[in-house]
């Protein structure tokens, strides 16, 4: 244990002195005192949502930078100047060497992310009581950004089922008119991709005048006391963040009301159910941007809370030009509802920004126990990158034709051993109110810590234990 407490304090004070290192350090701190107070902004609740946002995303991408720099570094310089030479003359294990630098290289690293997040969360803060806001303003940022909302989503259409019923549909109507239909596999699965991408649209679409409904199902019974919350983000005509304008919606909330059944006269509630009565929330239809997200309060007096833990929320497309309005799933309408305070939801945050930061730091090590410095930072980015865009194309996979086929297949087979930052990335829930579920982090540490890093930590030891130092010379 001493030995390893020893290389552990060693590699925190090598750490410190180098150059990258302190550049580094020092746009850290350009992004936690300056950013907060540059960023500019509509509302006060924008102000402090985007001031978040930038803020902890800077701060992410920096620490990445570091724990990867000081990763490959750590392992490199003592081979590189020969002092590992002489460690490994006294009886002390490479894997010791190997698990001292990983610890020392992340402890610098946390350490400058508790310094750093608590600076950001002090100054939010600090603006925002300070800010010349209105009490409306105030209690909006309140509500919707300083706190922790659990996320609830409304049940979905089964797109496979619908794709398959419009395959089922048009074949018939092919075999009624005396038209022969074509059942290779080929055939029929380029007709399930394309009905598949009909039927993604439809579900998105509202068209002029229709009304569309949402379901919120397994709602917790204590939301019935609580003001709830619904994101949106409208398109208009297309789904697209070019030519969006100005739109009218008309939102409706669904109340409950019990059915009371009468034998001989007598009322009773044996056999009640109930009906759900879908009432405008406004006056009128709402004006809005689209393309934007906006956000709708709930009052907890209206009751909307089924006696079988549902919500329902409708609208009416009242577009100025009978133009149709696309709502996509990633853009909801979500649900949220309060569940903790802004602090321990930042604290949540900070902790899956430090799992990350572990795992780089591991593959820095790994890389560079048997890499030249520059070899192995270009594994470890170029590790990284792969898995960023093995991510994106997953993402992209309603893009047809055989190259995307290919590129979506290998994605996928890269993201079984790949770990992409984007999945560490919670900025966007903490500048939003979202929740960072405590499942959310437990499946990070199984899925990419466990299974992904901690099996390429093992190869790198074995590759570290099996280095011949007598092979290293310094040109």
């Amino acid at each position: 244990m001493k030995p390893f407490l020893a290389i552990v304090k060693l590699t925190f004070r090598h750490a410190l002195r180098s150059h990258v290192f302190q550049l580094l350090l020092a746009l850290l701190v350009l992004a936690v005192v300056f950013i907060p107070g540059t960023v500019g902004a509509g509302t006060a609740a924008d102000f402090i949502r985007i001031s978040l946002f930038y803020s902890l995303g800077t701060l992410t991408f920096i620490l990445s930078l570091s724990s990867m720099w000081l990763g490959c570094y750590a392992m490199t310089h003592d081979v590189e100047s020969y002092q590992l030479h002489l460690v490994v003359t006294k009886p002390v294990s490479r894997v010791t060497v190997w698990m001292g630098k990983w610890i020392g290289v992340t402890l610098v690293n946390l350490l400058l992310l508790l310094l750093a997040a608590a600076a950001i969360y002090g100054i939010v803060l600090y603006r925002f009581g300070k800010g010349d806001f209105p009490e409306e303003e105030r209690t909006r940022i309140r509500n919707e950004v300083l706190v922790g909302r659990r996320v609830f989503l409304p049940r979905r259409a089964d797109l496979g089922q619908m794709a398959r019923e419009i395959v089922r549909t048009r074949s018939a109507r092919l075999k009624e008119s005396g038209r022969e239909v074509d059942l290779s596999p080929a055939n029929q699965e380029r007709l399930l991709r394309d009905a598949a991408k009909e039927a993604y649209s439809t579900e998105a679409e509202v068209r002029a005048g229709a009304r569309r409904e949402w379901v919120f199902e397994n709602l917790p019974e204590s939301v019935a006391g609580q003001p709830m919350y619904f994101r949106y983000r409208p398109y208009v005509d297309k789904i697209a963040t070019s030519d969006q304008r100005m739109t009218r919606i008309w939102w409706m909330a669904g109340v409950p009301r019990l059915k009371n059944f009468k034998t001989d006269g007598v009322s009773t509630d044996e056999k009640a159910g109930f009906e759900v009565y879908m009432l405008p929330i406004s006056d009128a239809p709402d004006q809005v941007m689209s393309g934007e997200f906006h956000e709708k309060l709930l009052l907890p007096e209206w009751k909307l809370l089924t006696p079988d833990r549902k919500v329902y929320i409708g609208l009416v497309n009242f577009d100025y030009s009978k133009s149709s309005q696309f709502y996509q799933v990633a853009d909801g309408p979500k649900l949220l509802i309060r569940v903790t305070s802004f602090g321990e939801n930042y604290f949540r945050a900070v902790l899956v920004i430090a799992l990350g930061l572990l795992i780089v730091a591991g593959f820095g090590c790994t890389f560079g126990g048997f890499l030249s410095l520059p070899t192995a930072v270009f594994v470890v980015a170029s590790y990284i990158l792969f898995g960023s865009f093995s991510l994106f194309m997953v993402g992209q996979s309603y893009i047809k034709g055989a190259s995307a086929e290919l590129g979506l297949l290998l994605a996928k087979g890269l993201l079984l051993i790949v770990v992409p930052l984007q999945a560490f990335d919670v900025t966007d829930l903490v500048s939003n109110g979202e929740l960072v579920e405590w499942s959310r982090l437990g499946g990070l540490v199984w899925s990419y810590l466990i299974l992904r890093a901690v099996p390429l930590f093992i190869i790198g030891i074995l590759l570290y234990r099996r280095r011949e130092l007598g092979l290293v010379i310094r040109k």
